[in-house]
């Protein structure tokens, strides 16, 4: 019998939920319980050993968009510029995976807004884009942050909302 979870997060913290949806080859429950300790590790700010169980998720099944969203995750929330582009890629990952996958277009929309850029380079009009993709896609955190954003994404000329 296959298990059922969803995992969400936020660009704040990381949640786990109950509410079910099909976890492919992630249905194993040492995936899903790797993936609970890192989201607990990150959210106890233990940045690096959560970012650690991200790469054993990644290990254990690569063709998994969790683990690639947990590193891109660890990644962003470390603050650390030059990690960065290691979160893009991870998120980018994710999205190839699964191209419906909208809590990591919105995560890769927060990250690249975060990146130095200029105004309307391609990092800029791929931010927009993407917060735009999980807002149009009613994921909750992207209209939230929309709601919340607009000033800031008028002055950034992001439009359509």
């Amino acid at each position: 019998m296959k298990k059922f979870f969803f995992i969400l997060t936020t660009s704040n913290l990381l949640f786990a939920s109950n509410v079910g949806i099909a976890y492919a080859n992630e249905f194993d429950i040492s995936y899903f319980l790797k993936n609970r300790e890192a989201i607990k590790l990150i959210n106890e700010g233990k940045i690096s050993e959560g970012e650690k169980k991200c790469d054993e998720m990644i290990e254990m099944y690569p063709e998994g968009k969790w683990g690639y969203l947990c590193k891109g995750s660890s990644l962003l929330f470390s603050g650390l510029d030059n990690r960065k582009e290691e979160a893009l890629k991870n998120f980018t990952k994710a999205i190839g995976i699964d191209p419906e996958y909208y809590e990591a277009y919105f995560l890769r929309g927060i990250l690249q807004f975060s990146m130095d850029r200029k105004s309307m380079s391609k990092i800029d009009r791929n931010a927009c884009k993407d917060i735009k993709k999980a807002y149009s896609n009613g994921y909750q955190f992207a209209v939230d942050y929309v709601k919340n954003n607009k000033p800031f994404l008028k002055r950034d000329k992001c439009f359509g909302f």
